[in-house]
């Protein structure tokens, strides 16, 4: 467990170089936030200190599976250090803290899904990691379970659990042919540069994990995706990088960079753009949204940018740019000509979608249109769009969540809406609207 503590620390003065807080003098410190009771597990794998309400050693306990009645956080290490989770048990002695070196939360659960290792690992007999039987090399697994980041996974050698460090989870093995329309760069696996790039071409595909393709090459298998930094918008005007983040305690801040897309970069004018970051879980929901911003973007050229989300969405999967204002104009994503009859909910006639357009970018399908209603004034609409093969099952949902203002004017105004779903629904045969809630 050496190894992970290290990392650990690494993480934890990062995280705290990025929060600003004052260094804490003493080898600990304790963090005054803490979450409700609650009735979680956990499962201490090795025999683990018990502290009282000072942090003063006051037994031991074996391992076994405790409930916890109370989750906080503490700082350990000199200076800054880094923060590490605290869980206050029930024991024959009373009350008290743990901060355990090897626990998992809850329990051992079935999963059925493709992991990619970016690094060779250590196989396990056991989820505490105490029995190594050897390794496994970087490759393509098949996890058939998980607890709390580690993972039981069945290969030649058999089954048995690993903890990596980075892995792509949730890999979906395919055979597809993917269009690339500008010089692409090549990576080794997500975010791990091969040094090489392609030229525009037709690449045959053989698995895709999140916005990321990986198809076999001369360099063996690489990865890449239809953009250099983390999200674009529809019309890949502009690109916007957001690897570097951090939670203060009320907001997830992006110290961001943004480029032009392709299509722009050899301009030598300088472009005003004024846009906003959509960000979206593993399931497509949409966790948050980020404050507007404008930059003067030229070509090539990242230009650093500060963004904001009024909420803890540290945990996103894929990211959006919608584009506002683009060298001084505005961009509107209105079609008033395109029919508005394409979905309609037989129970709820007042609102009407239409204009739908799906792209895909990896895993996932992001679905755009407009939306209209017959009446005016303030609600919020919850809704979902099933899209449907020929046979007329559905082969994936997306959630829809519309909110009219007090100014919104009834009489089919429109507005725009994006939605994106984790499936590919580029072939889809017809689709159909559900109301679900109106308040």
């Amino acid at each position: 467990m050496r190894k992970k503590a290290g990392i650990l620390l690494i993480l934890g003065l990062l995280a705290g170089a990025l929060d600003g807080q004052t260094p804490v003098p003493s080898a600990l410190a304790s963090d005054s936030r803490s979450l409700a009771d609650s009735a979680e597990t956990l499962t201490l794998f090795e025999p683990t200190e018990l502290y009282d309400d000072r942090y003063q050693q006051v037994g031991m306990i074996a391992p076994q599976q405790v409930h916890v009645l109370q989750t906080s956080s503490i700082r350990r290490g000199h200076g800054e250090g880094y923060r590490v989770p605290r869980y206050l048990i029930s024991t024959w002695m009373g009350n008290a803290w743990i901060v355990p070196d090897n626990a998992l939360r809850g329990k051992e659960e079935p999963m059925d899904a493709y992991i990619e290792l970016s690094d060779e690992e250590t196989f396990y007999n056991d989820p505490g990691l105490l029995s190594p039987k050897g390794k496994i090399d970087k490759q393509t697994v098949k996890a058939i379970a998980n607890w709390d980041k580690r993972y039981k996974v069945a290969t030649p050698e058999g089954e048995g659990w690993i903890a990596p460090n980075w892995a792509a989870v949730g890999v979906k093995l395919v055979q597809t042919d993917v269009q690339l329309t500008a010089p692409t760069r090549l990576f080794r696996f997500p975010y791990q540069d091969a040094g090489a790039s392609v030229n525009p071409q037709l690449m045959q595909v053989t698995a895709v994990w999140r916005d990321w393709y990986r198809a076999d090459s001369w360099l063996g298998p690489v990865w890449f995706r239809l953009h250099e930094l983390d999200a674009t918008d529809a019309d890949h005007r502009m690109e916007a990088g957001l690897r570097y983040y951090y939670f203060d305690g009320n907001q997830t801040r992006f110290r961001a960079s943004v480029q032009l897309g392709p299509k722009w970069r050899d301009t030598g004018e300088t472009i005003p753009v004024g846009f906003t970051v959509f960000f979206y879980n593993e399931k497509g929901e949409r966790i948050g949204a980020s404050s507007g911003a404008a930059a003067r973007l030229k070509g090539g050229e990242a230009t650093p940018v500060e963004l904001t989300v009024d909420r803890n969405i540290q945990t996103f999967a894929y990211a959006t740019v919608q584009v506002g204002m683009f060298n001084d104009q505005i961009v509107s994503a209105i079609q008033p000509d395109d029919p508005m009859a394409i979905a309609d909910d037989a129970a709820n006639h007042d609102l009407r979608l239409g204009s739908i357009q799906v792209r895909r970018d990896g895993v996932f399908s992001i679905v755009t249109g407009q939306y209209a209603s017959k009446l005016a004034g303030a609600r919020q609409v919850k809704a979902e769009l099933s899209f449907l093969n020929a046979d007329g099952a559905a082969i994936a949902r997306a959630p829809l969540e519309f909110a009219f203002d007090a100014s919104y004017p009834g009489n089919g105004s429109l507005q725009p809406f994006e939605a994106v779903v984790p499936e590919n629904v580029s072939s889809y045969a017809s689709v159909k609207l559900k109301v679900l809630d109106v308040r």
